[in-house]
Parts: structure tokens; sequence; C-alpha cells
């Protein structure tokens, strides 16, 4: 009889642990504070870099560097937290979408890469699209759900478009990238 009113403790010291546990895991999130920040910007190419010679087989090259302001403070700010509780920003969303000439499609390329960087920070893959369809004018990347905080909160971070590519783009090529970086700060974070 002793055993099973020790077993039952055990079970209720358990019970009450788990419980105490997952409360304080629902009690986190309901503390975090997360927003989107959308980022939209028209991106002027004129041809690729050096206007190389692409070989049959295609040419993996990039397009010029992307500047983007952050805002991130601003942002903060708006959303009544501060930049050392962010926990994670990821890149929620990427699309391309070509606006001139009007007979350019994305069929000049296969592959796209997206690489983020930002000054004193390594350049990191951010998003990708293998396998361009034909006609597209539109493409939505997927994204690698890497955690961009350090990219995010600095003034500004550079966005480099890599593809493989069979045609050079046309030389009043202009297209807009279109990003959603999704936020979540909580005031228990610990940094």
């Amino acid at each position: 009889m002793q055993q099973i009113h020790i077993d039952m403790k055990r079970i209720i010291a358990i019970i009450l642990v788990t419980l105490v546990l997952a409360s304080c895991s629902n009690f986190n999130k309901v503390l975090e504070v997360r927003f989107s920040v959308d980022d939209n910007r028209q991106v002027n190419v004129q041809g690729l870099p050096g206007n190389p010679p692409i070989p049959p087989q295609g040419l993996t090259t990039s397009i010029p560097p992307i500047a983007v302001e952050t805002k991130s403070e601003e942002y903060i700010r708006e959303h009544n937290t501060s930049s050392e509780l962010v926990t994670i920003v990821t890149l929620g969303e990427i699309k391309l979408e070509m606006k001139e000439p009007s007979s350019q499609t994305f069929d000049i390329v296969d592959s796209l890469w997206l690489f983020v960087s930002a000054p004193g920070l390594p350049e990191m893959q951010a998003a990708h699209y293998f396998g361009v369809p034909k006609n597209q004018r539109v493409l939505t990347m997927e994204t690698s759900k890497e955690n961009l905080k350090e990219y995010f909160l600095k003034d500004s971070m550079y966005f480099r478009l890599q593809g493989h590519f069979y045609n050079a783009p046309d030389s009043a090529t202009i297209f807009t990238i279109s990003s959603r970086f999704d936020v979540t700060a909580n005031p228990l974070a610990k940094e």
C-alpha cells in the first residue's frame, strides 16, 4: 500500500511539473510580438555585368547587388518592442515580377538564387527557384527560413540575385522585387 502511495506522489509530481512547463511555454508564446515588414523595389538591369558571352550550356552569374534599407528600428518601435527582444526574423516571401520590356519573361534563366548580406556579416542564401517554367513574368521563390535577425537589425542589407542564364536580360529590363520579413520579438528573450 505504501508503494502505491509513493508511486502516486511521483505521478502527481510529474504531472505538475509537466503542467508548469507547458504553461510557461504557452505564456512565453502569449508574450511574443509578431509582425511582418514588406518591401517593394524596382530594379533596373542593363544586361549582365561585363556583357559576357553565354555558352550553349548556360552561364551562372549575378546581377549587381540591390541595396535594401531595413528601417528595422522604425518598425520595431511601431510594434512597441526593441531590437534586443527580437529573436527571429525570417524571409517569409520573396517575389520577382518582370515589368519591362513587355516581351521579356523569366525564360532567360532556369534557376535563381537570392543571397542576403550586410556590413560585417557573411553572405547567406535566403531563397531559390529551380526549374523556372516557360513564359513566366512572376516568380515566387522558395525561402530558406534561415534566421536573418542580424541582417534585419542592420541599417541596410543587400540582395544579390544569381541565375543560371541562357540569355542575357534585355538592356532595358525592369523588374520588381517584393519581400516580406516575418519578425518575432519576445520580452522574455535572453541574449
